[in-house]
């Protein structure tokens, strides 16, 4: 008897927006096999986003090619359905489709992490930085992580995000709900740093899926 097929998952739909899904640097060993013939091809991924992933290689599958594509890093093996949108001689572009819940979940490992680092490195080059605690309301209703409703406030704030206080745990790529308690205004966010825990809270980054420099009704220098 085949195997029952896992249940597939969907990314949430947003705007085809590169803020809203950069690109980021990525390095990893991958095979690409065409649906119809059978075709493998190896090659290496050299970016990476949450819609698809561009890779390098001598032998591109043409436009439109429907294949099935394994990337591994480390422990890690992502693999999904993807199409062909990019093709040269030095490499193609791929858009994954159909994925997996459970290939979901790597995926969202791999981007957090890179989130993360691209995070700290822009927080380095911003000086439009205030330190100021504005009382907000947390949630997530994620099924790629915890479940939690909470008042906190934040430490320090940006046009981009803020470094907060939460009591709950959460890990990198997770996606919040953040309410601003002083004027209501709502933004969905994404943890891009978790530091460590000190007593019972944890600082924590997050990120504003597009930058929002009114969210905090703040006049940043």
């Amino acid at each position: 008897m085949p195997e029952r097929p896992e249940p597939t998952g969907q990314l949430p739909p947003r705007a085809r927006d590169r803020r809203v899904h950069p690109r980021y640097g990525f390095l990893a060993d991958a095979e690409v096999v065409e649906v119809t013939s059978g075709t493998r091809i190896e090659a290496r991924v050299v970016d990476i986003s949450e819609r698809g992933c561009h890779m390098a290689t001598d032998c591109a599958f043409p436009l439109g090619t429907a294949t099935r594509v394994s990337i591994s890093k480390g422990p890690n093996r992502f693999a999904t359905q993807a199409r062909v949108v990019s093709s040269s001689s030095k490499g193609m572009g791929l858009a994954f489709s159909e994925i997996r819940q459970g290939q979901i979940e790597v995926l969202e490992t791999w981007l957090g992490l890179l989130r993360e680092k691209d995070l700290l490195t822009l927080n380095r080059r911003r000086t439009h930085r205030v330190l100021t605690r504005v009382p907000i309301r947390v949630s997530s209703n994620s099924t790629h992580g915890s479940q939690f409703d909470e008042q906190t406030h934040t430490l320090a704030v940006n046009a981009h995000g803020a470094s907060i206080l939460l009591l709950a745990s959460v890990k990198n790529g997770q996606r919040l709900k953040l309410v601003n308690e002083v004027t209501g205004d709502k933004a969905e966010c994404i943890v891009a740093y978790v530091g460590q825990r000190q007593a019972d809270e944890m600082e924590v980054g997050v990120s504003f899926v597009l930058a929002n420099p009114r969210f905090w009704r703040v006049s940043f220098p």
